[in-house]
């Protein structure tokens, strides 16, 4: 099996979750973002089709604007800790992204979409900005809904205080 066995199924939900609870929103999935960037001595010499260079630039799942707000998601059935740094990279390259400018100064939401909770990771999204949404419907061919690890008795983060206020300081979140 390839690395990504739960593609489709991730999409699944993303799709099901987005027509569930968003179904005015304007929305792109599978979205490229960050600026495109010339590598030098590398690529097609002379004019290219427009999007070609995007190529090497990373996917985020899904980007949608609902209520003058940007919204940008990571969906998974098993999360894991990098879904915040993932998110938080996607919202520097959206903020980036001249196809984006539109929207730059509107407030940015991170959502992390999972089916399998992790209470552990749940815990430590806020630090990063990012609302943690446990989504399990009912799909026949995903595995029984289960709670990931454990919460922690008493959490004593490693990060700043004032973490949220930093993103906020780099102009990622609003």
């Amino acid at each position: 099996m390839g690395k990504r066995q739960y593609t489709q199924k991730e999409w699944k939900l993303l799709s099901w979750w987005l027509a569930q609870y968003h179904p005015h929103a304007s929305i792109a999935m599978n979205v490229r973002l960050g600026p495109t960037m010339r590598i030098a001595q590398v690529g097609p010499v002379g004019e290219v089709a427009p999007g070609v260079l995007r190529l090497r630039n990373r996917w985020a799942d899904a980007v949608f604007v609902e209520n003058n707000q940007v919204n940008l998601v990571e969906a998974k059935l098993e999360p894991d800790p990098g879904i915040f740094s993932t998110l938080v990279h996607y919202a520097r390259a959206l903020r980036a992204d001249p196809s984006y400018a539109q929207w730059r100064n509107l407030p940015l939401r991170l959502i992390a979409l999972v089916y399998h909770d992790d209470p552990t990771l749940a815990s430590e999204a806020p630090f990063y900005g990012v609302q943690w949404i446990v989504y399990q419907p009912k799909l026949d061919e995903l595995p029984r809904p289960m709670v990931r690890g454990v919460a922690l008795e008493t959490i004593a983060p490693e990060l700043p205080q004032d973490w949220p206020a930093r993103l906020n300081a780099w102009g990622i979140i609003a």
